[in-house]
């Protein structure tokens, strides 16, 4: 699959990805501090995820800048390790 195909069904997932789905997908891969650091990514998630898809550093510092280091940390690793599976 090509990257514009990956791009486009993230899109899709996060357009109509529910903030309780989203809390659940935190929770699996223990990303699950709080109910305001979730509603934190969440947002965030759908405000930039063009920019955490890219892999942005203005995107990934304001992040990091509003959530604990723990949890920033746990995320990149997953984002890293995304990208490396799907070759983005």
């Amino acid at each position: 699959m090509g990257e514009d195909m990956y791009k486009n069904l993230l899109k899709q997932w996060i357009m109509n990805v529910q903030e309780n789905d989203f809390n659940r997908y935190l929770k699996m891969n223990d990303l699950w501090k709080s109910e305001s650091e979730a509603r934190i990514l969440y947002q965030l998630l759908k405000e930039d995820w063009e920019g955490i898809y890219d892999g942005k550093e203005e995107t990934f510092l304001k992040i990091k800048s509003q959530i604990s280091e723990d949890t920033y940390q746990k995320l990149y690793a997953l984002y890293e390790m995304a990208k490396k599976k799907y070759h983005i």
